[in-house]
């Protein structure tokens, strides 16, 4: 069989999953050090080395007050820590059992827990989801042939419904049912899920969270139980994820475990969570321990060595790309040994991310309790990147561009983003400085005639001219964009 064949074709026979549990021995030991001395920015100068940083450095530059990281090698858990607080308020520590919300790693419990039911023939993968529920009907004016409803397309984003984020509720909030939030109806805080604006679709698949809402709605039409009940007897009790959990409200036992969301400013979330009533697209509350727990088992059986969740033939089916490179949730990058699934999720106050190479036996998941926590994580990528020789999420070299002096003078001024907090924009040499009110300035570079880039952390602006003068900008942190209109100069 050729190495360049997708992680499907070669799974059953590249994959063997020992079924030892990680140890600390020496060669962990030093490798757990140099991830946490390793942390490096996801930029750097062209003619610089990558210099390498400290975690809890790295923790509080972001603002983040927690992290915890399992780390998958030789296709076990080798390691597992957490680092930092449960609440930056009551300073309570992380432990590698706090629970964090794990947005859309949900969406890969919900794609085991299809494909478990499939198995048994209780639904099918191109079943239409319309033509199965009860508790909700599409309205006549949903263009049918615009959207795929099977369940294959649902979990891989590939219905091509609305792409709204769903928001979260506070604990004092009335939570909507599923009908309710497809409908677009109060207490729901969404539009329409089914609507989708004319010309909107632009790809045959698009990240949409309304698909599995659908999803959730017609399995629990077709089986008559909730999808946390149907969840924790197919996927948690068998992959041994105790501590995992899709309820609302939390239990005592769960509440004491779980960690709490901050913002970007750093200050707790008021009630410490929100809850999502869409449990398939964003439910879960997890552990990195325990979701590598759950991708591991995959891999076992997948590799024909008896996992518990789901037999051979499924895993190998629910592990390949649905439509173009996405499986249920996950996405599927490289070829070869090189071969990586990943998937990132997000909820108000956490951030998490998982990367699994199934060839190498090799991945992490890693979750932090954070608004800012996908910046960290990057940082972290890198570190383990370097130490366990991965072929991805290295440093990205940048070039310095040097424009002409009328071009950086163009973009300088003052920029409004709200209510008394401006951009100021100076130039220096090669480099522009922005300042935000009541923060520390930072350089910037150029990448092209309007955009420029910092490396501390890691943003891209973009100048907006319309043949005259600037008259705005855009600006990009990761999930984050920010726009401000240019109002004069300084």
């Amino acid at each position: 069989m050729t190495r360049n064949k997708t992680a499907v074709l070669f799974l059953a026979a590249a994959l063997a999953v020992s079924s030892g549990c990680g140890r600390t021995n020496p060669l962990t030991a030093k490798r757990i050090k140099s991830v946490e001395k390793g942390l490096m920015r996801a930029v750097y100068l062209k003619g610089l080395a990558a210099e390498k940083l400290s975690l809890d450095e790295r923790m509080s530059f972001y603002r983040v007050p927690g992290v915890s990281i399992a780390v998958i090698d030789k296709n076990e858990l080798e390691w597992a820590k957490a680092y930092g607080e449960k609440d930056n308020q009551t300073h309570q520590l992380l432990t590698p059992e706090t629970l964090f919300q794990g947005g859309a790693f949900s969406q890969m419990i919900a794609g085991a827990v299809v494909t478990a039911l499939a198995g048994r023939g209780t639904i099918s993968l191109d079943e239409d989801a319309a033509s199965g529920l009860k508790s909700w009907t599409f309205p006549r004016e949903f263009d049918r042939r615009s959207h795929a409803l099977d369940l294959r397309s649902l979990l891989a984003h590939g219905s091509g419904l609305s792409d709204q984020v769903l928001l979260g509720y506070g604990h004092d909030e009335p939570r909507p049912a599923l009908a309710e939030m497809l409908a677009g109806t109060k207490p729901a805080t969404n539009a329409p899920l089914w609507y989708t604006p004319a010309g909107s679709r632009l790809s045959r698949t698009r990240y949409a969270e309304s698909g599995y809402v659908v999803l959730e709605a017609f399995l629990t039409d077709r089986t008559g139980r909730p999808f946390a009940d149907l969840a924790g007897e197919l996927v948690l009790m068998p992959a041994g994820m105790e501590h995992s959990t899709f309820e609302i409200p939390l239990s005592n036992g769960s509440r004491e475990l779980a960690a709490t969301g901050h913002l970007r400013d750093g200050r707790p979330l008021a009630g410490l969570w929100k809850y999502y009533p869409a449990a398939a697209a964003k439910g879960l509350w997890t552990t990195p321990s325990e979701f590598a727990a759950f991708l591991l088992d995959l891999l076992r059986s997948a590799g024909g060595e008896g996992g518990r969740i789901l037999p051979a033939a499924s895993a190998r089916a629910m592990l390949a790309p649905f439509l173009e490179n996405r499986g249920p949730g996950f996405m599927v990058e490289g070829a070869g040994d090189d071969v990586q699934f990943k998937l990132s999720g997000k909820t108000e106050g956490f951030a998490c991310q998982m990367v699994l190479y199934p060839v190498r036996g090799q991945g992490a998941v890693i979750m932090t309790n954070s608004d800012n926590g996908f910046t960290l994580i990057d940082e972290i990528l890198a570190a383990l990147s370097s130490v366990y020789q991965w072929p991805h999420y290295r440093p990205e070299e940048k070039t310095v561009l040097r424009l002409d002096p009328e071009t950086y003078r163009g973009c300088t001024g003052r920029y409004e983003v709200g209510p008394n907090y401006f951009l100021d924009v100076t130039w220096e040499d090669y480099y522009l400085v922005i300042q935000p009110t009541g923060q520390a300035a930072t350089r910037f570079y150029a990448e092209g005639q309007t955009l420029f880039y910092s490396t501390d952390p890691y943003i891209r602006i973009q100048f907006l001219r319309d043949r005259g003068p600037v008259e705005g900008l855009v600006l990009w942190q990761q999930d984050f964009e920010l726009r401000a209109k240019r109002i004069g100069p300084k």
